[in-house]
């Protein structure tokens, strides 16, 4: 899903001097359980908590989009390939 920026020149003018390492992300907070945040992290071999989060919403985005193709599989009659 593709997301459109609404900063304005006035934030721009703010950031003008940072590196641009947050394109096309917001920052949020948020309190979270450490041990789901942990076994999350160790099932999902993911190097920190920031990039645990953000594979876990790519995986829920994606099992979204898997629901939505078996959704639109589900009235077609299939046959076997061989």
């Amino acid at each position: 899903m593709a997301t459109t920026s609404r900063k304005g020149s006035r934030s721009q003018a703010r950031t003008a001097g940072r590196r641009a390492v947050a394109d096309g992300k917001v920052r949020k907070e948020f309190w979270l359980d450490p041990a789901a945040l942990a076994e999350a992290q160790a099932f999902l071999g993911t190097a920190t908590e920031r990039e645990t989060v953000e594979m876990a919403l790519d995986l829920v985005a994606f099992r979204c989009d898997l629901a939505a193709g078996a959704r639109a599989l589900g009235g077609m009659r299939l046959k076997r390939l061989d």
